[in-house]
């Protein structure tokens, strides 16, 4: 090689070390270091939702918020319920900021409740406390949340609701109160009857009021509630047909799924070997048996199991009663749908036809057998199909109608006497014979309950008369009607 080729190949290894060179030593420009300013944000009452310039950070109070950067920020504060807080911060440098935010001390935070009854001058309790206030009255300066209103009036019954109060708004509290005065209703709403659809009623030794219903049986002192369903008991079935009340005290149940009995507050399935699980009726005769009819028969319990009666062995004439009753001489009646009323006394068996009790245009099927302390036999009466029927009394020796336009072309679906008084469960109301011979009549509109189409009727120590209905649940009219 020339001298001179080597020379310009030295001067380029030269430019190449100084330009790589150059290059490792270049830094650039330096990035700034990320700010972790701090802010500590607390309220009265908690809980808030925290945003940073119109966005939610995730957090609520009390949070330290740890990422916030030099320079003014908007911090607002979302309480439920509460209005909205808004403040600004002006962070400068590495530091820590506490900011506390009382709700409560804004006078804007705060709501009304008025409140209004029917009728007025009620007792108010606001938040189950007494206010010595009464309706019409406007509750100032509350603070937002739930608040309870209880409105109570004599003779009406007591009436509750919750209220949300928000922040700078007034809450209207209108409630209409029960006129118990009269009439009291139970059904699921006020209290622990389990249906609207109330079948049976009855009143034990204590003076305990029983309801069967479509969903379960309840039992009501006066004061407790104790109910007892499939989920809670040993009942197979929900729908309680009907009850009995026996002379130990003992509580018969008929369901659509077998017969139960309630003993020192114990439910026991009484129904093994029992023919048939539908029970539509149960009494118990003089001498302490225990009968039920059934769809099928009628059974008798003897030595703990059922004794099956029908057409094949015995006088009956229809193996679907449908009413049993006992009277004070130990006979058993029956009630058939087409074949009037077969007797059984002992071990003898007697038959009457509703056509051999010479009253006109009387109906074959007999649907309540009823005995008063005197001696008349009240009966109900109807047709083949379960229509509308009459009333019948057996008294010196013969039939009679007992004639009232209201029971006449009704359905009498049980016939109860008390203290020499007659009642009468039908379709449209509840009828009620005095010992004066005053018949009443309590029907849609002469009556606080909207509707009244009565299953059954029973009465308490008190004088008071209950009533089973198919749409109102149960409904106690006072002594005194």
């Amino acid at each position: 090689m020339s001298s001179k080729a080597r020379v310009i190949a030295i001067t380029i290894s030269l430019c190449i070390f100084f330009i790589s060179c150059e290059r490792s030593v270049f830094t650039g420009y330096e990035e700034p270091k990320p700010e972790n300013n701090k802010i500590q944000i607390t309220s009265n009452p908690s809980n808030a939702k925290i945003y940073l310039n119109g966005k939610n950070t995730g957090f609520t109070t009390p949070s330290l918020l740890t990422w916030i950067e030099s320079g003014k920020d908007t911090i607002g504060l979302k309480l439920f319920l509460y209005r909205d807080t808004t403040f600004i911060t002006d962070i400068k440098g590495a530091a820590e900021q506490k900011r506390f935010i009382d709700f409560k001390a804004n006078p804007g935070n705060y709501g009304n409740i008025s409140c209004v009854s029917s009728p007025l001058g009620a007792s108010i309790l606001l938040n189950k406390s007494k206010t010595y206030r009464t309706t019409p009255h406007t509750f100032s300066k509350l603070e937002p949340g739930i608040h309870s209103i209880t409105i109570t009036k004599a003779e009406h019954r007591e009436d509750s609701t919750n209220v949300t109060l928000a922040a700078s708004t007034t809450t209207q509290v209108n409630i209409i109160l029960e006129d118990t005065t009269k009439w009291v209703s139970y059904n699921p709403k006020n209290s622990q009857v389990q249906s609207e659809l109330v079948y049976s009623i009855t009143t034990d030794m204590n003076n305990r009021i029983w309801f069967g219903s479509l969903d379960g049986l309840s039992k009501f002192d006066g004061k407790r509630w104790t109910t007892y369903t499939k989920s809670n008991s040993a009942l197979r079935a929900n729908v309680i047909n009907t009850l009995l009340v026996d002379k130990q005290n003992r509580i018969w149940i008929g369901t659509t799924r077998g017969i139960y009995v309630i003993i020192n507050g114990t439910l026991i399935d009484y129904s093994l070997n029992l023919p048939d699980q539908t029970v539509v009726g149960i009494t118990e005769s003089i001498d302490g048996t225990i009968w039920t009819a059934i769809a099928g028969g009628v059974c008798k319990l003897s030595n703990s199991k059922w004794e099956l009666l029908k057409i094949s062995n015995s006088g009956l004439h229809d193996n679907f009663p449908t009413c049993i009753a006992s009277d004070d001489n130990n006979r058993v009646w029956i009630g058939s749908r087409s074949f009037g009323i077969a007797i059984l006394d002992g071990s003898k068996w007697s038959y009457i036809p509703t056509s051999s009790m010479n009253v006109k245009d009387i109906s074959p099927g007999v649907a309540s057998i009823c005995f008063s302390k005197e001696g008349t036999i009240w009966i109900s009466t109807n047709s083949p199909s379960g229509d509308v029927g009459k009333v019948y009394f057996f008294k010196n020796n013969s039939w009679s109608h007992y004639s009232q336009t209201e029971l006449n072309n009704n359905v009498i679906r049980q016939i109860k006497t008390w203290n020499d008084n007659v009642g009468f469960a039908t379709r449209f109301g509840l009828g009620i014979l005095s010992p004066s011979n005053e018949f009443k009549y309590f029907k849609k509109g002469n009556t606080k309950l909207w509707e009244l189409n009565v299953y059954q009727t029973t009465f308490d120590n008190d004088g008071n008369i209950w009533i089973a209905t198919s749409i109102c649940g149960a409904a106690k009219l006072k002594k005194g009607f």
